[in-house]
């Protein structure tokens, strides 16, 4: 049985936290976490308090929708 495809639309908003840049992603009304600039590239910041050092935005989006679909997705 082979599964429907479906397209999922997720959110940006960039806001200021502790006078750093941060964009959080959304999911419908879920947050699924948030992406920091940092010195040396960019920071995934998962909702439990997780953080993951990236080399590029792309990856650290990326990283926040794995992590998404392995732990909330049915």
């Amino acid at each position: 049985m082979s599964h429907k495809e479906k397209n999922i639309e997720i959110k940006e908003e960039e806001k200021m936290v502790n006078g750093e840049s941060e964009i959080i992603l959304t999911i419908g009304s879920v947050t699924i976490g948030s992406v920091r600039v940092s010195k040396r590239g960019f920071v995934a910041l998962l909702p439990n308090g997780e953080t993951f050092k990236t080399s590029s935005h792309d990856e650290a989006v990326n990283l926040l929708i794995r992590d998404y679909h392995l732990h909330h997705a049915s």
